[in-house]
């Protein structure tokens, strides 16, 4: 017995010493056999980009497995607002990780090297956050998402306080209170959201793109779009539009979602400026684009607006309905089932119920009539409608669903 459980040991240790040496560097000899989204062959980054939009959820999933799921948003604010460069990544390079998908689930591996006979044509982009600098890149034949590198920022020596200088550097130390203090709103939050649509459609609408008749749906940065009105409409050279995109409930869109029973649905995509001017119509060039770009698009005049800096109150009231005007979610960004921290939402609470942009609500769901309520969230005002609002959740401590309750922050 005990020169079988020797044995045991003996082979145990053999396996995990196996285990351990193959467990350092994957190298990975072909792509494209499990794909993270779908494609048939090269894709171009305006697909990409639609492509991964549509996996947004398996996307921050798959951040969060590789224990960088602070870097999601960043990841996808970066993504909707460049244009992505294109390189070859050579044999040998090596990356942290690389999410695929395998059976219809998200998975990870980590620690790969490129290995094929020949470079990998990629998509990459980069960005920095705090004192570190990120690059991630996305094969064009299968669209998995790789951090490619991290790398830390030069750092600059402090200068050595003079003493004179001692008493203001207390200050500053006593000041880190204002870490805190972060931007609430931000020009994604701002330029690239939904609200309620309130009015006639605009006049003037995006009526044909240089590509879409090569087969192109999709445009982004850096398109040339064609525009149906022209200089005796009042259009200049140089003037910036929005484009939106609007939805009306019809047979394509479900009757049954809540958010029709509110009015058209507009859908912020960026912005285009007016590139050549004719008579009757013009050229423009995206400029910023944050979501998919699309022939019958409509524009608006572009209006500049200011990011906001505040700091997140929290959800830690009394779990009562506050004595002030209360509402629910009735959509939720892209459709989705739920929502997390960083998701956009739209609920019933409008201008006419003293609601204003920058204003923080509380997210809440009744789980028992007539019991305490169940706290969900705080969440930031983005922009406001006669009978609606569109919110950005800043916490909470579950998803949040359509019918979820909100209500103003109760007065203490």
């Amino acid at each position: 017995m005990n020169n079988k459980r020797l044995i045991l040991i003996l082979v145990c240790i053999f396996i995990l010493s196996s285990l351990s040496t193959h467990a350092e560097t994957k190298k990975l000899r072909e792509i494209g056999r499990y794909k993270f989204v779908n494609v048939e062959d090269t894709m171009s980054q305006e697909d990409l980009k639609a492509a991964l939009e549509n996996k947004t959820d398996d996307l921050k999933f798959g951040f969060e497995t590789a224990g960088y799921g602070d870097l999601y948003a960043d990841f996808m604010d970066r993504l909707r607002q460049s244009t992505l460069e294109e390189k070859d990544l050579a044999v040998g390079e090596k990356m942290m990780w690389m999410l695929f998908r395998s059976q219809g689930r998200v998975k990870l591996v980590q620690d790969l090297e490129w290995a094929g006979t020949e470079p990998l044509p990629v998509y990459f982009m980069s960005f920095e956050k705090g004192d570190r600098s990120y690059e991630f890149i996305v094969p064009k034949s299968c669209g998995n998402v790789s951090l490619a590198k991290v790398e830390t920022l030069p750092s600059r020596a402090p200068q050595p306080a003079q003493p004179e200088q001692e008493e203001d550097l207390n200050q500053v130390r006593k000041a880190k209170i204002f870490d805190e203090i972060y931007e609430l709103l931000s020009e994604t939050d701002l330029y690239c959201s939904f609200n309620i649509y309130e009015g006639d459609d605009p006049a003037i609408r995006i009526i044909d793109a240089e590509g879409a008749h090569d087969a192109r749906t999709i445009f982004s940065d850096g398109d040339r779009m064609y525009i149906n009105q022209g200089r005796q409409d009042g259009i200049e050279s140089g003037q910036m539009y929005q484009i939106l995109a609007i939805e009306r409930r019809n047979r394509v869109h479900d009757e049954s979602k809540p958010v029709y029973q509110y009015g058209a649905l507009a859908k912020w995509k960026g912005r285009i400026r007016i590139e050549h001017v004719a008579d009757t119509q013009s050229t423009a060039i995206i400029e910023k684009c944050c979501n998919a770009v699309r022939v019958g698009d409509f524009l608006l005049p572009f209006e500049p607006k200011e990011t906001m800096m505040g700091k997140d109150l929290g959800y830690a009231v009394p779990p009562f309905e506050s004595e002030g005007p209360t509402g629910e979610v009735v959509y939720l960004v892209l459709d989705r089932n739920q929502i997390g921290s960083g998701g956009r939402a739209l609920v019933s609470l409008g201008a006419r119920d003293g609601i204003q942009v920058g204003q923080q609500l509380i997210l809440y769901r009744i789980v028992t009539e007539g019991a305490p309520v169940m706290l969900l969230g705080n969440v930031v005002v983005i922009h406001v409608g006669e009978g609606t609002a569109t919110v950005k959740v800043l916490s909470c401590q579950d998803a949040i669903r359509l019918g979820d309750q909100i209500m103003t922050r109760p007065a203490y």
